[in-house]
This record gives C-alpha cells, sequence and structure tokens, in this order.
C-alpha cells in the first residue's frame, strides 16, 4: 500500500547522512526520559530503526538551545531525511480513524502508551499487528517518531512550568470524540474540494 502522506523532504537524496553514533534508549515516564536526553553530548544519533530499515535521527542542539533536539526520518541513501511534524502526524490519524475507526483508536491508545513511558518496541511486540492495512505513515514511525519528538517538546517546554508533551497529546486524545473527528474531517474534505476546483 502506498504512503498518502508526502513528507517535505530536506535533503539531497544521494547525498550520505554521517551518523556519529548509534544509541539506544528506551522510553520512560517523561521525566527520566527527558534526563536521560538531556545527558547526551552534542552530536547527530541514530536513535530507532523502523521495520522498513528506515532510521529515526536526532541530532542536539536542535536550534532553539543547547538542550534541543531535532528528531528526523532518514530514507536512506537513496532517499531523503525530513522532519515529521505534530501536524503531519496529526493528520494522518484522523485519516487513519476516518478510514477505519477501531484500528485507528488502537493507534491513538498505542500513542497513549508511549507518552506514558511505555516503549514503541515493547508495544509493537506485544501487537504486531497494530495499524495494519491502515493508509498513510507506518505506525512503527508514529510511535517512535514522537518518542522523540515528545522528549523534544519536554526539553524545551519543561513541566511543570509549561505543558512539554501534554500539548500535542491533549490534541490527539480530542480525535477520540466521533463527533469532532466526523466534523472535522467533513470541514477538511470540503476545503480539499474547493481547493480543487
Amino acid at each position: 500500500m502506498r504512503r498518502r502522506v508526502k513528507p517535505s523532504p530536506i535533503g539531497r537524496p544521494g547525498i550520505p547522512v554521517r551518523v556519529v553514533e548509534s544509541i539506544r534508549i528506551k522510553n520512560a515516564p517523561p521525566n527520566e526520559f527527558r534526563q536521560k536526553v538531556l545527558q547526551l553530548p552534542q552530536l547527530a544519533y541514530e536513535v530507532e530503526t523502523l521495520r522498513d530499515g528506515r532510521k529515526i535521527l536526532v541530532t542536539k542542539p536542535g536550534g532553539k538551545s543547547a538542550d534541543d533536539i531535532m528528531v528526523w526520518v532518514y530514507e536512506g541513501p537513496m532517499g531523503s531525511h525530513w522532519r515529521p511534524s505534530h501536524k503531519l502526524i496529526r493528520e494522518d490519524i484522523k485519516h487513519k480513524l476516518s478510514f477505519h475507526r477501531e484500528k485507528g483508536l488502537e493507534v491513538l491508545e498505542a500513542l497513549q502508551k508511549v507518552y506514558d513511558g511505555e516503549d514503541p518496541d515493547d508495544i509493537l511486540a506485544q501487537n504486531p499487528h497494530l495499524g495494519e492495512n491502515l493508509p498513510g505513515l507506518p505506525v512503527d514511525l508514529i510511535l517512535k517518531a514522537y518518542k522523540w519528538i515528545w522528549v523534544q517538546e519536554d526539553c524545551n517546554y519543561p513541566p511543570p512550568k509549561y505543558q512539554g508533551r501534554k500539548m500535542s497529546m491533549d490534541e490527539l486524545i480530542k480525535l477520540k470524540n466521533p463527533e469532532f473527528s466526523l466534523k472535522e474531517y467533513i470541514a477538511n474534505k470540503r476545503q480539499k474540494d474547493r481547493n480543487i476546483t
């Protein structure tokens, strides 16, 4: 099945990305995971491997501060690298929910577990068919990217003074309400239809 969501490429295809170090840090409760990431030296890291061979990379610093990280999806030597965003993933999940509500809700439940500190590899090992036959981004990409996006938010906007990861999770939770999702889906479809004509 082809991806319908097309991320904006940032890198140049064919130009290798040099990863300085490959590491694995298991997810943990938010503050504990944040502390582990804050201890990383400033480098580029390969932090996750996806089922299709793509990689999740993080670079530190990310641009906002010395403690910030940037999260990247690396497509491989002949592909490009791109940054997954809240908007991209949210739109993808909305599409999954409209395609098959029950399976889409299972993806949201898995994201809640990642948010709470469970590692995506453990979730996927328990449910290897999670998100199977759903359109859009692979579920392992969503879970593993958000693991790192959320710690990025916690580093930039540390709780309790700021919301950190909570702000984006609150937006994802809103998608569980069928009325909200249906209204938003219809509004988005009408907007797209207007743009086509």
